[in-house]
């Protein structure tokens, strides 16, 4: 009967191995199998007690009890217990103090343990103290061994499934990400209008990493601030723009991301009023830096609260280099368009220069030179109101103006001016400074203004060691927009090109008036003298005149006139004589008491 009793009871035995085989050929996950362990463990050898331990980080942990009575209980890692993995890697039923301290081996009374093991490391252990009925026989331990073996090997499989899961989990973000990369960069990097690109960044980083709050700052150089320029709320669609105030944007760390709350000294040294980021709800600040901070990306908390792991870090970082790259090609194309309009004003404003330089250079008369120079001012560079004076014994005298009208208008130099001497230009760029340099009456007469330009119009005496006050000066007042560096260039420039000029149509005026007789002045001269004689002496006397036919193959006879005081003076020949000429084919100019009269006559 003991035998029939033995048999049934191996075939049962058997019969349960057989179902754990196909039991544990099913997947589940450790945790699971574990469990699934231990009750099989005990279910196969009839264990009296027996306590499922665990590996969490150092220590054993007690997962599994029964018949035990013992609530919590934890088992120190060391290599003596490793070493049932690496050199044993079997089941234990003797020699216990080689892997495990007196204490852990009687507090359970230790007769049999099983390791469960991965790769050689130890997971976990079976603990027991033996049979309900009887002690371990060869049976039990062939059992044992290949049950033991079933798990661990089930265990391993279930650990390379998991790891290859993981693996290919995490080789599918890496291709998300890389394409996302790929896309993300053309965007960005297609994109040269800094606007949009505020707006395309703050979008990509919001849609990549699923942040609530998704917020995007560029630093200015000339307020020394982040200024946040792109917000998105995933949650209310809200805005909110502010300025985060930095203490340098220089910045020699590697680390991109700042974590809020692990890296706040490092923010409080970078950034003075970062209190900010707490409106923005931020979670992680992203620097777009490479030797200094050029902008920012803060973000929130993820939407569906899941943790930012190490391969979104990886996509973050690569995303901020992409936009570091985007913002300075978009800043430097932004400052190259500047630049080319620059070049552009400066060409055209040359050509103009050059074009008022050919003409001056044809011009005849210092009149005709001033002319041209302030309607040229005015037309084509925005010049709306100016004047050229020239000296005039001790004062000034307006020769030709735009935008007022400057009749016989004169003004004093004071000390203020004192710097023209050098041939320096003046300039303000407000009408404040006029009165420094004007009188109240002149002021009065130029109207509103909006800037002061004093050239001066001067010829250099590299023989003389004096500073002497310029022959004349170009003065402007007032220009279409407001004063710019160029436009006091140019004047200065065109007051350097007509000084020459002037100053050789100085030098001609004079040798005429010494080697070609001048009729009028002379005409002019000699009746201011007769008119002093009548009001002295009253010496009357007549002035008559005729118009000449002159003839462009003949020239003209003027004999008949040779006996007479006579003036050739374009078309008409003057006589200034004591005796009645009425005999003669001549008119004559009556009731003359002054040279303004004689001017003035209204001739035939």
């Amino acid at each position: 009967m003991t035998n029939i009793t033995n048999i049934n009871d191996t075939t049962y035995r058997y019969e349960l191995l057989l179902h754990a085989i196909d039991f544990f050929t099913q997947r589940f996950n450790l945790d699971q199998l574990s469990n699934y362990a231990f009750k099989f463990s005990n279910e196969l050898l009839n264990l009296d007690s027996s306590a499922l331990f665990i590996k969490e980080n150092e220590e054993f942990v007690m997962k599994k009890v029964k018949s035990y009575n013992i609530d919590n209980y934890k088992i120190k890692n060391s290599l003596n217990l490793q070493n049932i993995a690496t050199f044993h890697g079997n089941i234990i039923m003797s020699n216990f103090e080689n892997f495990f301290k007196k204490k852990d081996i009687n507090k359970f009374n230790t007769k049999l343990i099983i390791p469960l093991i991965i790769d050689e490391l130890l997971y976990g252990f079976i603990i027991s103290n033996g049979k309900s009925q009887g002690n371990f026989e060869e049976d039990d331990y062939i059992i044992c061994y290949a049950l033991m073996r079933l798990i661990n090997n089930c265990l391993e499989n279930i650990k390379h499934i998991s790891d290859l899961q993981y693996k290919n989990k995490q080789l599918d973000r890496k291709i998300f990400n890389l394409f996302a990369i790929n896309h993300s960069s053309k965007t960005l990097l297609s994109e040269l209008n800094l606007q949009n690109l505020y707006f395309i960044a703050t979008d990509i980083f919001s849609e990549i990493t699923t942040s609530k709050v998704t917020s995007f700052g560029l630093y200015d150089d000339i307020s020394k601030k982040i200024n946040i320029l792109g917000y998105k709320n995933v949650s209310n669609f809200s805005k909110y723009y502010t300025q985060i105030d930095v203490h340098t944007n220089v910045y020699n760390s590697n680390k991109i991301v700042l974590d809020f709350n692990s890296d706040l000294n490092l923010i409080k040294s970078i950034f003075i009023n970062w209190e900010e980021f707490v409106k923005l709800n931020t979670k992680y600040i992203v620097l777009l830096v490479k030797n200094s901070i050029l902008g920012i990306v803060t973000l929130s908390e993820s939407v569906n609260e899941s943790i930012y792991d190490k391969s979104t870090f990886e996509l973050i970082e690569s995303l901020a280099s992409f936009t570091y790259i985007a913002l300075s090609n978009a800043i430097l194309f932004k400052k190259v368009k500047e630049q080319k309009k620059v070049i552009e004003k400066k060409f055209n404003t040359l050509s103009k220069l050059n074009n008022l330089i050919k003409n001056i250079n044809s011009c005849l008369s210092i009149e005709e030179l001033c002319s041209l120079t302030l309607k040229t001012l005015k037309i084509s560079f925005g010049i709306k109101k100016g004047f050229i004076a020239f000296k005039n014994n001790n004062s000034y005298a307006i020769q030709t103006s735009i935008g007022f009208s400057s009749k016989k208008n004169t003004f004093i130099l004071n000390e203020n001016w004192n710097d023209t001497y050098s041939s320096e230009t003046i300039y303000y760029f407000s009408k404040d400074n006029l009165k420094k340099f004007f009188k109240d009456e002149m002021l009065d007469t130029f109207g509103s203004t909006n800037c002061l330009v004093i050239s001066p119009i001067t010829i250099d005496n590299y023989f003389s060691f004096e500073l002497n006050p310029p022959i004349g000066y170009l003065v402007i007042l007032e220009t279409q927009n407001s004063l710019q560096e160029e436009d006091i260039l140019l004047i200065d420039t065109i007051a350097k090109n007509i000084s020459p000029i002037i100053n050789q149509m100085n030098i001609v005026l004079n040798l005429k008036e010494y080697y070609v007789e001048d009729t009028r002045k002379k005409f002019l001269n000699n009746l201011k003298s007769k008119f002093e004689d009548k009001q002295k002496y009253l010496i009357d006397f007549n002035l008559y005149y005729k118009k000449i036919e002159k003839h462009p193959f003949k020239k003209l006879n003027l004999v008949q006139f040779s006996q007479f005081d006579y003036y050739l003076i374009d078309n008409y020949i003057f006589i200034i004589s004591y005796d009645d000429l009425d005999y003669l084919d001549l008119y004559k100019v009556d009731n003359i008491n002054n040279i303004d009269d004689v001017i003035n006559f209204n001739y035939k």
